[in-house]
């Protein structure tokens, strides 16, 4: 990901990450789509194929927000609020052991 006046801009290969991230719920399974080894590496991800969850929305929000801050954190960033820096590693407790 890179920041051009100030505005992220999100690659290919970063939605592949974001999208193996999303559909990764535990350590074990994160772990895996950074393992160039493993089949489930985040840069084989097919975007242009189907995917259907079957979870409510509740679910699929969690996921989402699990994967989105994830992604962040592992790329540098924090969250700003209020003149506050939030360090985003709090992120890695979202995901199940």
């Amino acid at each position: 990901m890179d920041i051009d006046k100030g505005v992220p801009e999100i690659s290919g290969e970063d939605f592949k990450e974001i999208f193996a991230l999303y559909t990764s719920s535990t350590k074990y399974a994160r772990d895996q789509i950074y393992d160039v080894n493993c089949i489930h590496f985040f840069r084989n991800e097919d975007l242009a194929a189907e995917y259907s969850p079957s979870l409510d929305k509740r679910e699929f929000a969690v996921d989402a927000w699990r994967a989105v801050l994830y992604f962040l954190h592992k790329h540098g960033f924090s969250a700003y609020k209020d003149g506050v820096v939030y360090d985003l590693s709090f992120s890695d407790a979202f995901f199940a052991e």
